[in-house]
C-alpha cells in the first residue's frame, strides 16, 4: 500500500488529477465537469512531461559532443543519478526516505491549512529528491531510523512550505497575481541570482519589450527564436566535433542535417511543453479553488518551473544562454579552486537557468536576466563542486555524480551539523510566516 502511495505522490500527472478531482468535487461541480476537468489537468502535465522528455533526448546528444569537443572531464551534475543510486546502494535510506516523503506531504498540508505559509508543494520528483537528500544526511549523521523518519518527515514538511514562499515575491512581481507558487529545488539559486540582478541591471528596459528591424520580427515568435539560438549552438558544436565523431550519434544521416534537425527537436519540445502548461494551468487553477475554499483556505498551489516560461520567452532564453556561461565558468574556478570539475549541465541550464533569467528580467529587466543567468549558472557549479568535497558519494553508491539542485546542497551543507540544518529550517519558517503576514496586513 505504501508503494502505491509514493507511485502515486511520484506520478505528477496523476497526483495532480486527483487534486484537480478533490477541488471539482469540493465546489459541487456535475460528474461531467469533475471528470472533464480530471482528465484534462493529467493530460495537460503528460503534455507537458512529453515536451520535457522530447527537450532532453533531444539535447543529450549535444551534451555530449559539447564534452567532446572541449575536452571535458569531470563528474556529471545530475541530482536525480546522486539521489537514486544512495536509494539503491543503502536500504536504510530507501525505507525511511519513503515514510519521509508521504508523511512530509501531509505535514506540508497541515503547515499550509495552519500556518500563514498556504503553499502545497506539488512537484513529484522534487519531493523525492528532497526526502532522500534529508534521509542520507541523517543517516550519514548516525542517527536511526526512528529520528530519521520523524525528524526527516518534520523538516520535509516545512521546507516544501518555505520553499516556494522564499520564490513567491518574484512569481508575484512576474505573474501579478497570487495564483499560483514554483516548487522546486533551485529556489536558493534563482531568487539570488535575481536579487543580484536586479541590484546591477535597469528595470526600465524589459526583455521581452526589445524592439527589433521589420525585416527581424520573426525573432519575437518564440518558435522561430529558440530554432535560431539552438541551431547555431549545434551547428557550431556538430562543425567542431567533425563527421567522423557526430556519425556516431546521426548514423547515416548528415552531421550538418543531423545538428539542424536535433535543434528543431529542442524546439519542438519546447512547443509541445508550453502547450501542457496551458493545458494544465487552465484546468488546475480554478479546480484548486475548491480545495482552498473548503480544506485549505487560501491555499497556493507549487508546481513545477515551466509554469512560468510563458510569460517571459525571451528572458527564458537569455537566462538559458548566460546560464551556460556562468556554469562554464564556474566549471574551470571550482577546478582551480577546489580540485574537482562539475560538467556544464545544459539541462539545467535551460529549464532553471531560464527560470533565473525570467525572475532576473522581472527585477532588472534585460541586463538583470544576462546577470542573473550568469550568477545561477556560476552558482550551481561552484556550489555542486563545493558539496563534492564535503560530502563522500561513494560511500553511499553516487561515485562520479553531483547534484545540480542548489536547494539539495545548502540543505545537505547545513545538514553537515543535522542540528544546525533543522534550526535554520525551523527559523526560516518562522521569518516567513512573519513577513507573509505583514505583506498580507500591507495589502489588505
Amino acid at each position: 500500500m505504501l508503494d502505491f502511495l509514493l507511485n502515486i505522490i511520484r506520478t505528477p500527472a496523476i497526483i495532480l488529477g486527483i487534486v484537480a478531482l478533490i477541488g471539482l468535487v469540493l465546489q459541487k461541480k456535475s460528474a461531467g465537469q469533475v471528470f472533464s476537468g480530471t482528465v484534462k489537468t493529467a493530460l495537460g502535465m503528460l503534455v507537458l512531461s512529453a515536451g520535457s522528455g522530447l527537450i532532453v533526448s533531444e539535447i543529450l546528444p549535444f551534451v555530449d559532443l559539447f564534452s567532446t569537443v572541449f575536452h571535458l572531464q569531470g563528474f556529471a551534475t545530475s541530482s536525480e543519478a546522486v539521489v537514486g543510486a544512495m536509494s539503491s546502494a543503502v536500504p536504510t535510506i530507501a525505507s525511511t526516505s519513503a515514510i519521509v516523503m508521504a508523511a512530509g506531504f501531509l505535514i506540508n498540508v497541515l503547515l499550509a491549512r495552519f500556518s500563514p505559509l498556504k503553499y502545497i508543494f506539488l512537484t513529484g520528483h522534487m519531493m523525492w529528491i528532497l526526502s532522500v537528500a534529508i534521509a542520507g544526511s541523517l543517516y550519514s549523521a548516525g542517527f536511526n531510523e526512528t529520528i530519521i523518519m520523524v525528524a526527516g518527515s518534520i523538516l520535509q514538511g516545512i521546507l516544501m512550505v518555505v520553499l516556494p514562499a522564499i520564490g513567491q515575491p518574484m512569481v508575484r512581481k512576474l505573474t501579478g497575481s497570487n495564483t499560483f507558487a514554483i516548487a522546486h529545488l533551485t529556489t536558493l539559486g534563482t531568487v539570488p541570482a535575481a536579487w543580484v540582478g536586479g541590484l546591477l541591471g535597469d528595470k526600465s528596459k524589459s526583455a521581452e519589450d526589445i524592439k527589433l528591424p521589420e525585416s527581424l520580427e520573426f525573432f519575437k515568435d518564440t518558435s522561430m527564436s529558440i530554432s535560431i539560438v539552438m541551431g547555431l549552438f549545434y551547428l557550431i558544436v556538430v562543425i567542431m566535433a567533425g563527421p567522423a565523431v557526430v556519425a556516431q550519434y546521426a548514423g547515416e544521416t548528415n552531421y550538418i542535417v543531423y545538428g539542424i534537425l536535433k535543434a528543431l527537436g529542442f524546439t519542438a519540445g519546447i512547443l509541445v511543453l508550453l502547450q501542457g502548461v496551458r493545458m494544465f494551468l487552465g484546468e488546475l487553477v480554478p479546480a484548486f479553488k475548491g480545495i482552498s475554499d473548503k480544506l485549505v483556505p487560501g491555499a497556493v498551489p507549487a508546481l513545477d518551473v515551466p509554469a512560468l516560461f510563458a510569460f517571459a520567452p525571451n528572458s527564458l532564453m537569455i537566462g538559458f544562454i548566460t546560464a551556460v556561461v556562468g556554469m562554464i565558468v564556474g566549471m574551470f574556478a571550482s577546478s582551480v579552486v577546489l580540485k574537482v570539475v562539475p560538467l556544464v549541465s545544459i539541462i539545467g541550464a535551460f529549464f532553471t537557468g531560464g527560470v533565473a533569467g525570467i525572475y532576473g528580467n522581472a527585477t532588472g529587466g534585460r541586463r538583470g536576466a544576462v546577470i542573473s543567468g550568469f550568477v545561477y549558472g556560476f552558482i550551481l557549479i561552484f556550489g555542486s563542486g563545493l558539496l563534492f568535497t564535503i560530502f563522500d558519494y561513494a560511500a553511499y553508491g553516487a561515485a562520479g555524480v553531483g547534484h545540480d539542485c542548489v536547494d539539495v546542497m545548502v540543505i545537505m551543507g547545513l545538514m553537515k551539523i543535522p542540528y544546525i540544518g533543522i534550526a535554520a529550517a525551523v527559523a526560516a519558517f518562522l521569518l516567513l510566516c512573519w513577513m507573509e503576514v505583514k505583506h498580507k496586513k500591507n495589502h489588505s
